[in-house]
Protein backbone atom coordinates (compact mmCIF):
# COMPACT_ATOMS: atom_id res chain seq x y z
CA UNK A 1 0.00 0.00 0.00
CA UNK A 2 0.95 3.60 -0.55
CA UNK A 3 0.46 5.47 2.74
CA UNK A 4 0.79 9.14 3.69
CA UNK A 5 0.87 10.37 7.29
CA UNK A 6 0.14 14.09 7.72
CA UNK A 7 1.85 15.87 10.61
CA UNK A 8 1.44 19.45 11.80
CA UNK A 9 4.95 20.83 11.37
CA UNK A 10 8.22 19.08 12.13
CA UNK A 11 9.67 18.32 15.55
CA UNK A 12 13.25 19.08 16.54
CA UNK A 13 12.66 17.48 19.93
CA UNK A 14 11.01 14.29 21.22
CA UNK A 15 7.20 14.35 21.38
CA UNK A 16 5.36 11.19 22.39
CA UNK A 17 2.53 11.46 19.86
CA UNK A 18 4.88 12.23 16.99
CA UNK A 19 7.07 9.33 18.04
CA UNK A 20 4.11 6.97 17.66
CA UNK A 21 3.53 8.19 14.10
CA UNK A 22 7.21 7.64 13.32
CA UNK A 23 7.03 4.14 14.81
CA UNK A 24 4.11 3.19 12.57
CA UNK A 25 5.80 4.75 9.53
CA UNK A 26 8.99 2.77 10.15
CA UNK A 27 7.28 -0.53 10.81
CA UNK A 28 4.98 -0.22 7.82
CA UNK A 29 8.00 0.63 5.65
CA UNK A 30 9.71 -2.50 6.99
CA UNK A 31 6.71 -4.46 5.71
CA UNK A 32 7.38 -3.11 2.20
CA UNK A 33 4.64 -0.47 2.21
CA UNK A 34 5.40 2.79 0.40
CA UNK A 35 5.29 5.30 3.27
CA UNK A 36 5.53 9.09 3.22
CA UNK A 37 5.22 11.69 5.97
CA UNK A 38 4.00 15.14 4.98
CA UNK A 39 5.05 17.88 7.41
CA UNK A 40 2.73 20.89 7.22
CA UNK A 41 5.05 23.82 7.96
CA UNK A 42 2.65 26.52 6.75
CA UNK A 43 1.87 27.68 10.30
CA UNK A 44 5.46 27.55 11.56
CA UNK A 45 6.93 30.30 13.72
CA UNK A 46 9.25 31.67 11.02
CA UNK A 47 6.25 32.28 8.74
CA UNK A 48 5.02 34.91 11.20
CA UNK A 49 8.06 37.05 10.41
CA UNK A 50 6.85 38.61 7.17
CA UNK A 51 9.94 40.79 6.99
CA UNK A 52 11.84 37.62 6.03
CA UNK A 53 11.45 36.90 2.29
CA UNK A 54 9.12 33.98 1.59
CA UNK A 55 11.72 32.01 -0.37
CA UNK A 56 14.03 32.12 2.67
CA UNK A 57 11.26 30.95 4.98
CA UNK A 58 10.38 28.13 2.60
CA UNK A 59 14.03 27.14 2.27
CA UNK A 60 14.40 27.09 6.06
CA UNK A 61 11.53 24.64 6.48
CA UNK A 62 12.59 22.40 3.60
CA UNK A 63 16.08 22.17 5.10
CA UNK A 64 14.66 21.54 8.60
CA UNK A 65 12.41 18.70 7.39
CA UNK A 66 15.34 17.20 5.47
CA UNK A 67 17.58 17.41 8.56
CA UNK A 68 15.13 16.25 11.25
CA UNK A 69 14.22 14.32 13.28
CA UNK A 70 17.61 13.71 14.82
CA UNK A 71 16.01 12.26 17.95
CA UNK A 72 14.32 9.37 16.12
CA UNK A 73 15.86 7.29 13.31
CA UNK A 74 13.36 7.13 10.47
CA UNK A 75 13.53 4.15 8.11
CA UNK A 76 15.55 4.94 5.01
CA UNK A 77 12.53 4.20 2.79
CA UNK A 78 10.19 6.63 4.58
CA UNK A 79 9.82 9.70 2.35
CA UNK A 80 9.67 13.14 3.95
CA UNK A 81 7.65 15.91 2.31
CA UNK A 82 7.73 19.55 3.39
CA UNK A 83 4.61 21.59 2.65
CA UNK A 84 4.94 25.34 3.02
CA UNK A 85 1.44 26.01 1.73
CA UNK A 86 -0.70 23.72 3.88
CA UNK A 87 -2.54 20.42 3.50
CA UNK A 88 -4.22 20.28 0.09
CA UNK A 89 -4.27 18.29 -3.12
CA UNK A 90 -1.31 20.08 -4.66
CA UNK A 91 1.06 19.08 -1.84
CA UNK A 92 -0.30 15.68 -0.74
CA UNK A 93 0.75 12.80 -3.03
CA UNK A 94 -1.71 10.33 -4.50
CA UNK A 95 -1.89 7.23 -2.28
CA UNK A 96 -4.06 4.37 -1.08
CA UNK A 97 -4.26 5.72 2.48
CA UNK A 98 -3.85 9.21 3.94
CA UNK A 99 -3.83 9.61 7.72
CA UNK A 100 -4.52 12.71 9.84
CA UNK A 101 -2.52 12.63 13.07
CA UNK A 102 -3.88 15.55 15.12
CA UNK A 103 -6.99 17.68 15.49
CA UNK A 104 -5.24 20.47 13.56
CA UNK A 105 -4.81 18.22 10.51
CA UNK A 106 -8.19 16.47 10.55
CA UNK A 107 -10.42 18.84 8.56
CA UNK A 108 -7.80 19.43 5.86
CA UNK A 109 -7.18 15.70 5.40
CA UNK A 110 -10.93 15.04 5.30
CA UNK A 111 -11.21 17.61 2.50
CA UNK A 112 -8.63 16.00 0.24
CA UNK A 113 -9.73 14.44 -3.05
CA UNK A 114 -10.30 10.69 -3.30
CA UNK A 115 -7.05 10.22 -5.22
CA UNK A 116 -5.08 11.02 -2.05
CA UNK A 117 -6.33 7.82 -0.47
CA UNK A 118 -8.89 6.45 1.95
CA UNK A 119 -8.86 8.70 5.01
CA UNK A 120 -7.78 7.63 8.49
CA UNK A 121 -7.64 9.74 11.67
CA UNK A 122 -5.11 8.66 14.30
CA UNK A 123 -6.38 10.01 17.66
CA UNK A 124 -3.92 9.93 20.58
CA UNK A 125 -5.59 12.34 22.98
CA UNK A 126 -8.59 14.60 23.51
CA UNK A 127 -6.99 17.75 22.11
CA UNK A 128 -9.29 20.33 23.70
CA UNK A 129 -6.65 22.98 24.25
CA UNK A 130 -5.78 26.33 22.73
CA UNK A 131 -8.47 27.38 20.27
CA UNK A 132 -10.06 23.92 20.25
CA UNK A 133 -13.23 23.58 22.33
CA UNK A 134 -14.69 20.22 23.32
CA UNK A 135 -17.38 20.51 20.64
CA UNK A 136 -14.88 21.51 17.95
CA UNK A 137 -12.69 18.49 18.73
CA UNK A 138 -15.68 16.14 18.69
CA UNK A 139 -16.76 17.52 15.31
CA UNK A 140 -13.47 16.28 13.83
CA UNK A 141 -14.42 12.74 14.85
CA UNK A 142 -17.55 13.03 12.67
CA UNK A 143 -15.76 14.01 9.45
CA UNK A 144 -16.28 10.55 7.96
CA UNK A 145 -12.73 9.25 8.33
CA UNK A 146 -11.75 5.89 9.82
CA UNK A 147 -10.99 6.86 13.43
CA UNK A 148 -8.23 4.98 15.27
CA UNK A 149 -7.82 5.61 19.02
CA UNK A 150 -5.07 4.41 21.35
CA UNK A 151 -7.08 4.04 24.56
CA UNK A 152 -10.45 2.83 25.84
CA UNK A 153 -11.28 6.20 27.39
CA UNK A 154 -10.76 7.86 24.01
CA UNK A 155 -12.91 5.19 22.39
CA UNK A 156 -15.76 6.18 24.70
CA UNK A 157 -15.40 9.88 23.89
CA UNK A 158 -15.40 9.24 20.15
CA UNK A 159 -18.42 6.94 20.30
CA UNK A 160 -20.30 9.34 22.61
CA UNK A 161 -19.65 12.10 20.06
CA UNK A 162 -21.61 10.09 17.48
CA UNK A 163 -18.71 8.55 15.55
CA UNK A 164 -17.25 5.08 15.20
CA UNK A 165 -13.64 4.07 15.90
CA UNK A 166 -11.18 1.22 16.29
CA UNK A 167 -9.01 0.95 19.40
CA UNK A 168 -5.35 0.01 18.83
CA UNK A 169 -3.06 0.37 21.87
CA UNK A 170 0.42 1.81 21.48
CA UNK A 171 3.30 -0.61 21.22
CA UNK A 172 6.64 -0.62 23.02
CA UNK A 173 9.92 -1.29 21.24
CA UNK A 174 11.41 -3.97 23.48
CA UNK A 175 14.65 -3.90 21.51
CA UNK A 176 15.12 -0.34 22.78
CA UNK A 177 13.40 -0.50 26.17
CA UNK A 178 14.46 -3.65 27.96
CA UNK A 179 15.85 -4.96 31.22
CA UNK A 180 19.59 -4.39 31.68
CA UNK A 181 19.88 -3.98 35.46
CA UNK A 182 18.17 -6.82 37.38
CA UNK A 183 15.19 -5.55 39.36
CA UNK A 184 16.31 -7.30 42.55
CA UNK A 185 19.84 -5.86 42.53
CA UNK A 186 19.01 -2.14 42.26
CA UNK A 187 20.55 -0.29 45.16
CA UNK A 188 19.94 2.97 47.01
CA UNK A 189 17.03 5.38 46.69
CA UNK A 190 16.85 6.07 42.96
CA UNK A 191 13.94 7.54 41.02
CA UNK A 192 13.32 9.14 37.63
CA UNK A 193 10.65 11.38 36.09
CA UNK A 194 9.76 13.26 32.89
CA UNK A 195 9.88 17.05 33.12
CA UNK A 196 7.53 19.02 30.89
CA UNK A 197 6.39 22.65 30.86
CA UNK A 198 2.78 21.84 29.98
CA UNK A 199 0.59 22.13 33.04
CA UNK A 200 -1.29 18.88 32.43
CA UNK A 201 1.98 16.94 32.84
CA UNK A 202 2.00 17.88 36.54
CA UNK A 203 5.78 18.35 36.78
CA UNK A 204 5.52 20.86 39.64
CA UNK A 205 3.71 18.28 41.77
CA UNK A 206 6.32 15.65 40.96
CA UNK A 207 9.20 17.97 41.85
CA UNK A 208 7.51 18.92 45.12
CA UNK A 209 7.15 15.21 45.92
CA UNK A 210 10.84 14.64 45.15
CA UNK A 211 11.85 17.50 47.46
CA UNK A 212 9.81 16.01 50.30
CA UNK A 213 11.33 12.60 49.63
CA UNK A 214 14.83 14.11 49.77
CA UNK A 215 14.12 15.21 53.35
CA UNK A 216 13.12 11.67 54.23
CA UNK A 217 15.90 9.96 52.24
CA UNK A 218 19.01 12.20 52.19
CA UNK A 219 20.76 9.86 49.71
CA UNK A 220 17.89 10.14 47.20
CA UNK A 221 19.13 10.25 43.61
CA UNK A 222 16.56 11.75 41.25
CA UNK A 223 16.97 12.00 37.48
CA UNK A 224 14.66 14.14 35.38
CA UNK A 225 14.64 14.18 31.59
CA UNK A 226 12.88 16.44 29.15
CA UNK A 227 13.04 18.71 26.14
CA UNK A 228 13.20 22.20 27.75
CA UNK A 229 16.32 23.73 29.22
CA UNK A 230 16.98 22.78 32.82
CA UNK A 231 14.48 24.72 34.98
CA UNK A 232 16.23 27.58 36.77
CA UNK A 233 14.60 26.68 40.09
CA UNK A 234 15.29 22.94 39.91
CA UNK A 235 17.28 21.89 43.02
CA UNK A 236 20.94 21.29 42.25
CA UNK A 237 20.85 17.74 43.64
CA UNK A 238 18.39 16.64 40.92
CA UNK A 239 20.13 15.46 37.76
CA UNK A 240 18.60 16.73 34.51
CA UNK A 241 19.11 15.19 31.07
CA UNK A 242 17.94 17.32 28.16
CA UNK A 243 16.82 15.71 24.88
CA UNK A 244 17.74 12.22 26.03
CA UNK A 245 18.15 9.66 23.27
CA UNK A 246 16.20 6.40 23.45
CA UNK A 247 19.31 4.56 24.63
CA UNK A 248 19.84 7.19 27.34
CA UNK A 249 16.23 6.78 28.45
CA UNK A 250 16.70 3.02 28.69
CA UNK A 251 19.73 3.62 30.89
CA UNK A 252 17.88 6.13 33.09
CA UNK A 253 14.97 3.72 33.61
CA UNK A 254 17.33 0.82 34.36
CA UNK A 255 19.22 2.86 36.95
CA UNK A 256 15.98 3.72 38.76
CA UNK A 257 14.23 1.69 41.39
CA UNK A 258 11.12 3.71 40.64
CA UNK A 259 9.58 5.83 37.92
CA UNK A 260 7.29 8.68 38.96
CA UNK A 261 4.54 10.12 36.74
CA UNK A 262 2.60 13.05 38.26
CA UNK A 263 0.49 13.83 35.16
CA UNK A 264 -2.94 15.37 35.59
CA UNK A 265 -4.25 14.25 32.21
CA UNK A 266 -2.61 11.90 29.72
CA UNK A 267 -3.85 9.89 26.77
CA UNK A 268 -1.62 6.90 27.43
CA UNK A 269 1.53 7.72 29.40
CA UNK A 270 4.22 6.32 27.15
CA UNK A 271 7.16 6.93 29.47
CA UNK A 272 5.50 4.93 32.22
CA UNK A 273 5.15 1.94 29.91
CA UNK A 274 8.77 2.31 28.80
CA UNK A 275 9.94 2.44 32.42
CA UNK A 276 8.00 -0.72 33.26
CA UNK A 277 9.68 -2.48 30.33
CA UNK A 278 13.02 -1.50 31.90
CA UNK A 279 12.14 -2.83 35.35
CA UNK A 280 11.31 0.36 37.24
CA UNK A 281 8.45 0.16 39.74
CA UNK A 282 5.72 2.56 38.63
CA UNK A 283 4.20 5.21 40.90
CA UNK A 284 1.75 7.58 39.21
CA UNK A 285 -1.19 9.87 39.57
CA UNK A 286 -4.48 8.54 38.24
CA UNK A 287 -4.28 10.52 34.99
CA UNK A 288 -6.73 8.45 32.93
CA UNK A 289 -4.61 6.78 30.27
CA UNK A 290 -2.63 4.90 32.91
CA UNK A 291 -5.44 2.32 33.08
CA UNK A 292 -4.73 1.27 29.49
CA UNK A 293 -1.79 -0.87 30.63
CA UNK A 294 -1.75 -0.97 34.44
CA UNK A 295 -3.70 -2.34 37.39
CA UNK A 296 -3.53 -0.41 40.64
CA UNK A 297 -1.83 -2.44 43.35
CA UNK A 298 -0.48 -5.04 40.93
CA UNK A 299 1.92 -3.13 38.67
CA UNK A 300 1.40 0.49 39.69
CA UNK A 301 0.51 2.52 42.78
CA UNK A 302 -1.96 5.31 41.96
CA UNK A 303 -3.05 8.44 43.78
CA UNK A 304 -5.36 11.28 42.67
CA UNK A 305 -3.89 13.95 40.35
CA UNK A 306 -2.16 16.83 42.17
CA UNK A 307 -1.97 14.72 45.37
CA UNK A 308 1.65 15.26 46.39
CA UNK A 309 1.10 13.46 49.70
CA UNK A 310 -0.13 10.39 47.85
CA UNK A 311 2.93 10.30 45.59
CA UNK A 312 5.27 10.66 48.57
CA UNK A 313 3.47 7.95 50.54
CA UNK A 314 3.59 5.45 47.68
CA UNK A 315 7.25 6.05 46.84
CA UNK A 316 8.18 5.86 50.53
CA UNK A 317 6.26 2.62 50.95
CA UNK A 318 8.19 0.98 48.13
CA UNK A 319 11.52 2.34 49.35
CA UNK A 320 10.77 0.99 52.84
CA UNK A 321 9.43 -2.37 51.62
CA UNK A 322 11.85 -3.56 48.96
CA UNK A 323 10.04 -6.87 48.57
CA UNK A 324 6.91 -4.97 47.50
CA UNK A 325 8.95 -2.80 45.13
CA UNK A 326 10.41 -5.92 43.52
CA UNK A 327 6.99 -7.58 43.27
CA UNK A 328 5.39 -4.48 41.70
CA UNK A 329 8.26 -4.02 39.23
CA UNK A 330 8.28 -7.70 38.23
CA UNK A 331 4.53 -7.62 37.58
CA UNK A 332 4.98 -4.46 35.54
CA UNK A 333 7.79 -5.95 33.48
CA UNK A 334 5.78 -9.11 32.79
CA UNK A 335 2.48 -7.37 32.04
CA UNK A 336 3.86 -4.72 29.69
CA UNK A 337 5.15 -7.39 27.31
CA UNK A 338 1.65 -7.65 25.81
CA UNK A 339 2.18 -4.23 24.20
CA UNK A 340 4.15 -5.75 21.36
CA UNK A 341 4.44 -3.53 18.30
CA UNK A 342 3.66 -6.46 16.00
CA UNK A 343 0.14 -6.64 17.36
CA UNK A 344 -0.41 -2.90 16.90
CA UNK A 345 0.93 -2.82 13.33
CA UNK A 346 -1.09 -5.93 12.42
CA UNK A 347 -4.24 -4.15 13.63
CA UNK A 348 -3.34 -0.91 11.82
CA UNK A 349 -2.80 -2.83 8.59
CA UNK A 350 -6.19 -4.49 9.01
CA UNK A 351 -7.91 -1.11 9.39
CA UNK A 352 -6.27 0.06 6.17
CA UNK A 353 -7.29 -3.11 4.30
CA UNK A 354 -10.86 -2.70 5.54
CA UNK A 355 -10.90 0.92 4.39
CA UNK A 356 -9.71 -0.04 0.92
CA UNK A 357 -12.29 -2.81 0.70
CA UNK A 358 -15.21 -0.42 1.29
Amino acid sequence: MKITFVLQGYSKHPIGGVKMVFEYANRLAERAHDVAILFDCSKGTINRHHEIPKFLRDSYYRFSVWRHPKWFPLHRNVKKICSNTGIHDYEVPDADIVCATAVSTAADVAGLSASKGKKLYFIQGFENWGEWTDDAVKQTYRLGMKNIVIAKWLEKIVRDSGADCVMIPNGIDFKVFHLEQPIESRQGHTISMLYHKQEHKGSKFGIEALCRLKERYPDLQATLFGVPDRPADLPAWIQYVQNASQSQLCQIYNQSKMYLCPSIKEGFGLTGAEAMACGAAYVASDYGGVHEYTEDGRNVLLSPPKDVDGLVQHVSYLFDHDDKRIELANHGYQDIQRLDWKNSVDAFEQVMRDALAE
